[in-house]
């Protein structure tokens, strides 16, 4: 995580954060400020009272308590030696050094809590004790109502963690804010300082989860409502494997990440860790700690903690991290809470996995929902009552994030059943064929047009629908014909959106071979070998682990490497109608005697080949018989030039230009030695942006590409005839 530095926390308080409580907060503030110092003046024969002691457990001016606002504590009024417990520990801090603070703080709330907990409350009511200690700790406390917004905020402060559990590190917290901003003179200046350290949760620490949906907050001043962020449904994950000691193993992976660590080290620490694992499914586990989880990001070929990861490690109990990731990026754990919410102690664990079967079309069996229970109870959000027949509760967190989730969240999160008719509907209907839901920034056909390509929609169309019923297709033609931009296109339009981590891109090259692609042996970095599995059974395991979700494979220049022994078996496994487990086969490198593999029927193959490179390999027929084909050419058409007279060029120069490389083509075409497949694409013609606001700059534009990029290609084209190629330049040239 990266830490504010001094100067920018100074910055902070005297512009936003002061703007903010001037303005938005000031009533916040001078209630807080009010609250506190009717609390801190109060005698001993007022503390005492009952009507006292009602204000001090239920007033609302320094935070809300959010879900667990139900959780009252109107016996605890009339215990007059818990008042005097609290009276007496009102001053006890004044003086002490950082350590004993803290400590005296824990110390404190463990003794509070289980003087109420469940003698006044069936719930533990952690936040009404940490408002309460706020308003008689001013200088010590903050206004973070909970321990992961703690600890959040501790680690973007660069504050040092002191012993105990989250109620200790605010006076560490508190410290930390007078030593940059400067120490406050009287209670206005403790509370605002309070208040800044929920300002830095809310504006610096709580970063949604890219994508995510947004939910308005009930209340912008503190509050106890469970942090965490919703992902669209087609976004978010289906199942998520559970193994042994996953916590354990999840933990193991991030601390080797820390350093940076590259693939095959992972999945060998995986193996390490996890012995009754093989490498596909160590691929399954890596793809749970990144899209699933969130812990792992991939830096180049790097695999390193996110700050969701790091927060792992330090938590003293991690498995609750993963709370607010499970419910907001896996699908179906909100709706089990629901469920357990809706119906307590009544739902056995499978009759819970069954109804979220229901939900998942494609799912076909109990296992996925088994997983999410089973998820759902590590990270402490059910319990299973043994002595109800093994009946279901939330636990209070449970209730607490049960609570939290959007009032029509069943009606917004929803997988519709796949639809059947063709992808002719909209842009992103063929990502809902294989989905089954729209996204919140849906990708189809409409989005691709919009990107700039100048097919004509229905062939645009026709290769989405392609994709989807051969699940092997290769784009062929020209160079700069837009192979690759468009195949990954087509893979988004399939996806249903721009999700990154389940499009991946190769590139074939000479050198590639069967064991870099699919599987071989590789260094262990201990003078010995290890078995590893490459990009395509990466692709693979992903796939598997997801099987309602569709991804997709982008290999670019097929034919520049020999795709018949790059693939081997894999020829066999992709063809569309061998994707079941029962044609399976034993690869060269088998992990076991027992293992089959299979090509599952959700992952998508796209390639591109160039016609025009003589020095790339012919397609041999047991390819082409497996993968259908598109053809691009050059689109110099009424879309080209729409898209370019929108960023500024010329009409009359896009005309000319037309007209010179229309002529080109055809004087390439009737070539005897090239041919239709040597002619040059669009793309070579297509600006990006302007090159600057006047017509001389757009004449220069295309006179340098023509100098840097169409000449050299075509003094390759005729090599062996330099002169037709300084002809044919000079023809593009002239007038120019």
């Amino acid at each position: 995580m990266i830490e504010i530095s001094a100067s920018e926390l100074i910055q902070l308080f005297e512009g936003r954060f002061r703007t903010l409580v001037e303005t938005e907060w000031s009533s916040w503030r001078d209630a807080y400020v009010e609250h506190a110092r009717t609390v801190q003046e109060a005698d001993e024969d007022t503390w005492s009272r009952p009507r006292f002691q009602q204000l001090l457990w239920d007033d609302a001016s320094i935070s809300s308590i959010g879900p667990g606002q139900s959780v009252t504590l109107v016996d605890a009024y009339d215990d007059a030696e818990l008042a005097g417990l609290l009276f007496r520990a009102r001053d006890t801090l004044d003086g002490l050094p950082l350590d004993r603070r803290g400590a005296e703080l824990d110390d404190l709330y463990r003794t509070v809590l289980a003087r109420v907990h469940p003698r006044y409350a069936p719930r533990r009511p952690k936040a009404r004790i940490t408002r309460l200690f706020a308003a008689m700790f001013p200088t010590d406390m903050t206004c973070l109502m909970d321990a992961p917004r703690v600890f959040a905020v501790q680690r973007k402060l660069g504050v040092q963690r002191l012993a105990g559990d989250f109620m200790a590190l605010h006076p560490a917290i508190k410290e930390k804010l007078r030593d940059v901003l400067g120490k406050t003179s009287d209670l206005r200046g403790e509370v605002e300082q309070s208040m800044f350290a929920w300002f830095v949760w809310e504006e610096i620490a709580n970063r949604p989860d890219e994508g995510a949906v947004a939910i308005p907050s009930p209340d912008r001043k503190a509050n106890a409502v469970p942090a965490f962020s919703l992902l669209p449904a087609n976004a978010q994950r289906r199942s998520l494997a559970c193994v042994k000691d996953n916590v354990s193993l999840l933990m193991a992976m991030i601390r080797e990440a820390e350093q940076g660590i590259s693939r095959e080290d992972l999945v060998g620490e995986i193996l390490g860790e996890a012995t009754q694992l093989n490498a596909s499914s160590a691929g399954n586990i890596i793809s749970q700690a990144m899209g699933g989880l969130g812990l792992l990001r991939l830096d180049g070929s790097t695999y390193r903690p996110t700050e969701r990861g790091q927060e792992m490690l330090l938590a003293s109990e991690p498995a609750h991290v993963l709370r607010g990731p499970l419910i907001g990026r896996v699908f179906g754990m909100g709706h089990l809470l629901r469920m357990a919410q809706r119906e307590p102690g009544k739902l056995r664990p499978v009759d819970i996995s069954g109804r979220l079967k229901d939900l998942v079309p494609t799912w076909t069996s109990l296992q996925p929902g088994a997983y999410i229970f089973a998820w759902a109870k590590i990270a402490g959000l059910v319990q299973v009552d043994e002595g109800a027949g093994g009946r279901v509760t939330l636990t209070e967190d449970g209730e607490d994030y049960a609570a939290a989730l959007p009032d029509d969240f069943e009606e917004r999160w929803r997988i519709e059943a796949p639809r059947e008719e063709g992808p002719e509907v909209s842009a992103g209907s063929a990502a809902t064929q294989v989905n089954g839901s729209a996204s919140s920034d849906p990708y189809g056909v409409d989005e691709i047009v919009a990107d700039g390509c100048f097919m004509e929609r229905e062939a645009i169309v026709s290769a989405v629908d392609l994709v989807l019923r051969k699940k092997n297709v290769i784009l062929q033609g020209p160079p700069g014909t837009g192979k690759t931009w468009l195949a990954k296109r087509l893979g988004y339009a399939v996806l249903g959106g721009r999700d990154h981590e389940r499009l991946t891109a190769v590139q074939f090259q000479p050198s590639l071979s069967y064991e870099d692609f699919v599987r071989g042996w590789r260094p262990d970095g201990n003078g010995g070998l290890r078995l590893a599995d490459g990009v395509f059974l990466d692709a693979v395991s992903a796939a598997l682990d997801e099987p309602g979700r569709p991804f997709v494979l982008v290999i670019e220049e097929i034919n520049r490497g020999n795709p018949a022994q790059i693939l081997g078996e894999m020829l066999t496994l992709i063809e569309s109608g061998k994707r079941h487990p029962a044609e399976a086969l034993r690869l060269t490198y088998p992990r076991s005697v027992a293992e089959r593999v299979h090509v599952p029927d959700n992952l998508y193959i796209i390639g591109t080949m160039n016609l025009a490179d003589r020095s790339l390999a012919l397609i041999d027929m047991a390819l082409r018989r497996r993968f259908a084909f598109v053809s691009l050419k050059p689109l110099l058409n009424d879309a080209w030039r729409t898209w370019s007279s929108e960023l500024g060029c010329p009409v009359e120069l896009l005309d000319d230009i037309a007209e010179r490389m229309g002529s080109l083509n055809d004087d390439v075409a009737a070539d005897r030695a090239l041919g239709d497949q040597f002619r040059v694409g669009h793309s070579f013609v297509t600006p990006l942006s302007a090159p600057g606001p006047g017509e001389e700059d757009w004449r220069h534009w295309f006179l340098e590409t023509l100098d840097t990029e169409i000449a050299p290609l075509l003094r390759e084209y005729w090599y062996d005839r330099p002169e037709e190629a300084e002809g044919q330049i000079g023809k593009m040239r002239a007038g120019l």
